[in-house]
């Protein structure tokens, strides 16, 4: 999405519309009146847990649905919070939202071993969710998403981090998928 701006990204990634329809065109935080994946969720008759950290555009721009909102102090409070959910097996859909990286990008170089650490401490908290889908709702068709809303580049000015250009280092991001095609295979028949 563009401007690779949080609030941009996130409303782009659960949404499916581009800023001219769901409203966010720069970093803001309004809630989204437009349809949203959790929406259509409620409408099949499923359940969504969003857990993130407190204030967080993931946060706020989502409410006012009937979803699970748990906000959390810090990124740990994250993990814990939504391993917990996995384990009750209450829930369709649990998005968990840390936010250590971004925050350690714009204070230094998106490159340097500060926010290199805090990016592990994410890949670290996505293999522990991703093992809790596996184990708790092995009896459902399952997927677990790594999902980045915007990369990031250093800002030679500043020397520090930060993202909203169109440039690759800001627009290309990967995300990456844990999933069991053998249980979507069973529920479909």
């Amino acid at each position: 999405a563009f401007p690779p701006k949080t609030p941009v990204c996130f409303a782009g990634m659960f949404t499916g519309a581009g800023p001219g329809v769901h409203g966010i065109r720069r970093y803001e935080k309004p809630v989204l009146a437009c349809d949203t994946l959790f929406d259509a969720l409620v409408r099949a008759g499923g359940r969504a847990a969003i857990v993130a950290v407190e204030d967080s555009s993931i946060d706020m721009i989502f409410r006012g649905r009937d979803v699970d909102y748990l906000s959390e102090p810090d990124d740990g409070s994250v993990l814990g919070c939504a391993l917990d959910l996995i384990g009750r097996d209450g829930h369709d859909l649990v998005v968990a939202y840390q936010q250590a990286y971004d925050d350690l990008l714009h204070r230094a170089d998106p490159f340097g071993t500060e926010a290199l650490t805090a990016l592990e401490g994410h890949v670290r908290a996505f293999a522990l969710l991703s093992e809790s889908v596996r184990k708790h709702w092995a009896g459902h068709p399952r997927v677990s998403v790594f999902a980045p809303d915007h990369g990031a580049h250093l800002d030679a000015g500043s020397g520090m981090g930060d993202h909203g250009l169109d440039i690759p280092d800001d627009m290309e991001v990967e995300h990456f998928w844990d999933l069991d095609p053998a249980a979507a295979l069973r529920a479909a028949t």
